[in-house]
């Protein structure tokens, strides 16, 4: 046993395969977080950083009893492989949801004079502005900044100083006023 200066006892390595692999998982341990980085980094989703952080020790453990120089090198390509992996498969998901111009029926569409076009957008910019007039104020606020600013839930959370779930619970908030205020018109 060693005595560690802090005073806790440490099982000592007894042999070169104990060592190697205690060496290995401190080093996994040490990389952790900056795979997270890395991945969350990639593809800019929280949910799939994880799953894939977890993915890429899971798979870096066959490596455990292998004496590798380069661990962090190894640990970052097995990620970037699954990296691959995951936008392969979202395109192969976004790609079976496709639906051909030559299997949807043809529209008909009745040309509007442009008197009646601009009367209708007319009358929904007063309905749109009497709407806006209805909102609570932070309901007004965070739809304004979405739909007419253009900013993002996350941007205008940090501008309101308040969460991005409070932002999209204002903005749907918002979005039934409008729909109250609009209805079943006939534009």
């Amino acid at each position: 046993m060693i005595v560690s200066p802090t005073g806790s006892e440490q099982r000592q390595p007894a042999d070169e395969a104990d060592r190697v692999r205690a060496d290995f998982d401190l080093t996994l341990a040490g990389l952790r977080g900056d795979l997270f980085a890395y991945l969350r980094w990639q593809l800019g989703d929280h949910e799939a950083a994880t799953d894939l952080t977890q993915e890429t020790l899971l798979r870096a453990m066959k490596y455990r009893e292998t004496a590798i120089k380069d661990r962090r090198g190894m640990l970052f390509r097995i990620a970037q492989n699954l990296v691959v992996d995951h936008r392969r498969a979202q395109h192969r998901h976004h790609a079976a949801r496709h639906v051909s111009l030559d299997e949807v029926p043809e529209l008909l569409a009745q040309q509007s004079p442009v008197e009646t076009i601009a009367a209708a957008n007319q009358a929904v910019e007063r309905l749109l502005k009497r709407a806006i007039v209805d909102m609570p104020p932070k309901c007004r606020l965070a739809f304004m900044l979405t739909r007419f600013k253009g900013l993002t839930c996350p941007e205008v959370a940090a501008k309101m100083g308040i969460s991005v779930k409070a932002v999209e619970k204002h903005i749907r908030r918002a979005l039934a006023v409008c729909d109250r205020v609009v209805g079943d018109r006939d534009f």
